[in-house]
């Protein structure tokens, strides 16, 4: 019974260390960049994502990128820009090391020039 005891005991430990995380909001904004006056076509909800690698959480290989995420969710439509843009940062931790992503989601709008 005890041994059976000892096996629950690490598989729960194990797990904890596992699936650990966090989740991070760190933005929400209407725009990227100053519409007014412009006129727009809005092509659908996008969303971008960029990651790195951390050995022991203490050392990162590379570094997730904002603007990364959004280059990566604008090619999704080929957009110019995001309106109603909110981003969050995850970080999930193992046992020896850790991913760090960052996400960014928005909708992906088309500035159209406006003929005088």
């Amino acid at each position: 019974m005890k041994k059976i005891l000892c096996i629950y005991r690490t598989i729960i430990l194990g797990m904890m260390l596992i699936l650990s995380s966090c989740t991070t909001y760190f933005q929400k904004a209407q725009s990227l960049v100053p519409l007014a006056g412009k006129h727009t076509v809005n092509l659908g909800h996008v969303t971008g994502s960029d990651s790195a690698w951390s050995i022991l959480g203490l050392w990162m290989i590379g570094r997730p990128d904002t603007h990364e995420a959004i280059s990566k969710a604008l090619k999704n439509k080929n957009g110019d820009t995001l309106i109603n843009v909110s981003g969050r940062e995850t970080t999930l931790w193992f046992l020896l090391f850790s991913v760090t992503t960052v996400t960014v989601e928005g909708d992906a709008v088309k500035i159209k020039e406006i003929r005088k």
